[in-house]
Parts: structure tokens; sequence; C-alpha cells
């Protein structure tokens, strides 16, 4: 049997300088690896946003005066996060996407003060990514649809270590200008559902002068941690 992989709380780095690795005492299978296949659901309709290896090529800086040159594609398609947030280049509508993510281990912050990264859908709907191991579901956990929905359940395994999220999204619909459907949102984390068929609104119901985007970018926020991501897939509706 494989020897149980030892962190060293010390160093909140440890275990992701080269590609992380899940923590055998987790219980987790390699089932939920899915770097050398494509992810279960996703067919020819389907677009890997990140090759392995390869220049950045679908993505681009959200701040048109920052830069996406700092996120380092290794050659097993492991990103190391940039500190300025990443987003498509092509917008989309309805949509499944696949990601696997890392974060450090944190000794001594909890809570918010954990190290966290995020996926914003439409660059609007914030998906909280957390290291809050163990913590109860709120809106600023793992899977939370932040400010909006809470997750079912905190499904985030210990830090470090690969996390597979996949989001189903079903984007807002408009008669004549008129928004008549809210978005709407499922997702897994670690093959647990901690999102059903969410609708996504503000809680006070008023999106102000400004209507959510029918279609929009898929965005990574950046992080001046050691955070990382990987296969990185989309399938549009």
């Amino acid at each position: 049997s494989q020897p149980a992989f030892e962190a060293n709380d010390a160093d909140p780095n440890d275990g992701v300088r080269s590609p992380p690795k899940v923590a055998s005492r987790t219980g987790v299978t390699a089932a939920l690896s899915t770097l050398d296949a494509t992810p279960p659901g996703f067919d020819g309709k389907s677009v890997m946003l990140v090759v392995p290896g390869r220049p950045l090529t679908r993505w681009k800086a959200v701040d048109t005066v920052g830069t996406c040159e700092d996120w380092v594609v290794d050659e097993k398609g492991n990103i190391r996060a940039g500190r300025n947030a990443l987003a498509t280049i092509a917008p989309y509508r309805d949509f499944q996407l696949h990601l696997e993510y890392s974060l450090p281990r944190t000794p001594g912050r909890i809570g918010i003060h954990a190290s966290s990264t995020g996926v914003r859908v439409h660059d609007l709907y914030d998906v909280e990514l957390r290291n809050d191991y163990g913590r109860p579901p709120k809106t600023t956990s793992t899977g939370a649809v932040l400010g909006m929905v809470p997750p079912v359940v905190n499904a985030v395994l210990p830090a470090p270590g690969w996390q597979a999220v996949d989001i189903y999204f079903r984007a807002p619909r408009f008669d004549e200008g008129v928004l008549v459907e809210a978005a709407r949102l499922s997702m897994m984390i670690n093959g647990v559902l901690v999102q059903n068929n969410a609708v996504l609104a503000p809680a006070d119901g008023d999106w102000g002068e400004e209507p959510p985007p029918a279609d929009g970018p898929i965005v990574l926020e950046g992080s001046e941690e050691t955070v990382y991501f990987r296969n990185i897939w989309i399938r549009p509706s």
C-alpha cells in the first residue's frame, strides 16, 4: 500500500511546489482525478480550455492593464495561478464546466482567512473555493455562490490536494429585454452534489439598473498564494 501523504504544517506551501497530490488519508480514489482522460459526460462538443504544455491562447487578463503572463502552464497541464484574474476570450451561455484545483495549506488561518480562489460564471456569479475542510457550509464556504446561495454541504477535502469541480449552468432568460427567468446552477465538488438547480439572484431580487448578462466569460481568480488549476473543460449546450 502507498504510504500516507504527510504535510508539513510549518510550511503553507508544502506539497504544492510540484504538482499537488491527494492525501491518501482522505480516501479519495483516482476516479476523481481525470487529468489523463476527458471528464465524464463531455463529448465532441467539448472544448479543452487548457492544453498541456501550450500557451493560454483561449484566455486573457480581466484587467485591461493587467497581464496573464504570470499564469504558468507546465507540460502536464498544471496551471500555477498568477496575480491577475484570467477570463476566457469566448463568451458562453449555457454550459457544463469541469476543472480541478489545489490550494495551499494555511496553518492558523480558518474561515474567510484561509487560502481561497474562485470561478466567476459570466464574470458575475462567484463560485467560492476555499481551504475550509470540515467546517459547516455557509455563504462563504467552498461551493457557495457568493452572496446568493450557500452549498448544501461542504464537500471540500484537506489541502493540499486536487479537488474536482463540475458546474452545470443555465443562463438567465429574457423576453424583449425583460428578465423572465433567473440563471440556475447545479454543482458537484469531489463527486458530491453541493448545488441543486439553485436560482441565482440577489437576496433582494434587485439587479439595479443593469440586468444580468445573457452570456459571458468564465473567470479564474488570481492569487498571490500557491494556487493550481488543471484539466479545464467546457461543453456548451
